[in-house]
């Protein structure tokens, strides 16, 4: 193999390696869980799995904060904001349209984002930019699923929420699941910017970094 040729794949290995360890995502503490006094045991979940909070502020978002923080123009997205409503009928007799005066999806999402949108007004959130080997995928691990009554215990939801869909819904609410975590690099990079374009994002260097990612043999 030509010696450039090395170089480049050194290079690129390199930057590869580099970018799964200083992997970024966006995560929030949700108005309920500001009110309930959960922001030390959350944020002590995410440092405890080895990642590092590198941003975080509190604020009480405006509506045009939330309505660009959620891709609310994505009629995809807010169809499947509606099916999330109608899974909470899992095993239940109850039908969509029994609850909740329809069965479409897509009108079920647009109820819901009403509610989602009122809801991340009702208080301070605290936003955080969490750094580490693989953060997306580590920090909706540790959050859970959307649905409390689904999470499992250990996670943030899990342990901590317990409210069910169809109650938020037919008291014309959003469900109150504590926590927000970004699903994937793009929604990663999109809710950073958005939330904290032009503010500083610190680069430092846990005590434990060479405990858990450095060879010692």
């Amino acid at each position: 193999m030509a010696q450039h040729t090395v170089k480049a794949y050194d290079a690129k290995l390199n930057k590869t390696i580099f970018d799964i360890k200083h992997q970024r995502t966006f995560c929030m503490i949700k108005p309920d869980g500001v009110m309930r006094g959960l922001i030390g045991e959350i944020v002590h979940r995410i440092e405890k799995a080895g990642l590092k909070v590198v941003a975080m502020k509190m604020l009480t978002p405006s509506e045009e904060l939330v309505v660009n923080h959620y891709p609310t123009s994505d009629e995809k997205w807010i169809t499947r904001l509606g099916g999330k409503a109608k899974s909470g009928l899992d095993g239940l007799s109850l039908t969509a349209k029994e609850v909740y005066g329809t069965d479409d999806e897509k009108e079920l999402g647009e109820n819901a984002l009403r509610g989602l949108i009122q809801y991340m007004q009702s208080g301070p959130v605290v936003a955080m930019v969490v750094e580490g080997i693989q953060a997306i995928d580590m920090v909706r691990k540790l959050a859970g699923p959307t649905l409390p009554f689904k999470a499992e215990m250990g996670t943030i939801r899990g342990d901590f929420s317990v409210d069910n869909p169809i109650v938020a819904n037919v008291e014309g609410r959003s469900i109150h699941n504590l926590f927000h975590a970004s699903e994937n690099p793009t929604e990663a990079e999109h809710e950073i910017k958005l939330w904290f374009g032009g503010e500083t994002i610190c680069d430092y260097s846990l005590g434990s970094d060479e405990i858990m990612y450095c060879k010692h043999y």
